[in-house]
């Protein structure tokens, strides 16, 4: 299962860019959905988003990109009252098993979850974690590469995050 996480949230955007994208534009101001019931989370793309088709399954994770940035956001079901934290170390685990070398760095709060820098090769970038208020699942978010202007846009699309299930 990690080694699966790992492929998704680290391995797929080097491998989709080897093998040519099949990427669809997004509309600016586009809604996705991830995930159904109580672990539904919605969030907004802004100008210039693309959806990895072939990496994207709206009940489990989205693969989108902006020029040079890769967004990764996935739908995770840890165990009941799982913290911020372990997940955050969790994460940590998964980008490792990607990259050895890669870093996730010192979190910071962010809402009801952590934020903080990640870096996989040269590509830096940011990761974070937003567990569900219901405690039910997670949404973990990698950004890598890009412009600080694409990367400010990829911290946009994740800010806008949020659980909209029926049990909240």
């Amino acid at each position: 299962m990690l080694a699966a996480g790992a492929v998704l949230v680290v391995g797929w955007p080097l491998l989709s860019r080897a093998l040519g994208s099949s990427a669809e534009p997004l509309r600016d101001g586009s809604r996705l959905t991830l995930g159904s019931g109580s672990a539904e989370a919605r969030f907004a793309v802004g100008p210039g988003w693309s959806l990895r088709k072939s990496g994207s399954d709206p009940a489990q994770s989205y693969k989108l990109e902006r020029a040079g940035t890769d967004l990764a956001i996935s739908l995770v079901a840890p165990p009941a009252g799982t913290s911020p934290v372990r997940l955050w170390e969790g994460l940590r685990d998964v980008v490792r098993i990607g990259d050895p070398d890669a870093r996730l760095g010192v979190p910071r709060p962010f809402r009801n979850g952590l934020s903080g820098p990640l870096q996989v090769g040269a590509n830096l970038g940011s990761a974070t974690v937003l567990p569900n208020p219901d405690g039910t699942a997670a949404v973990e978010a990698t950004v890598l590469g890009g412009t600080p202007d694409d990367l400010d846009a990829a911290a946009r699309v994740v800010r806008s995050l949020r659980f909209t299930g029926a049990a909240r």
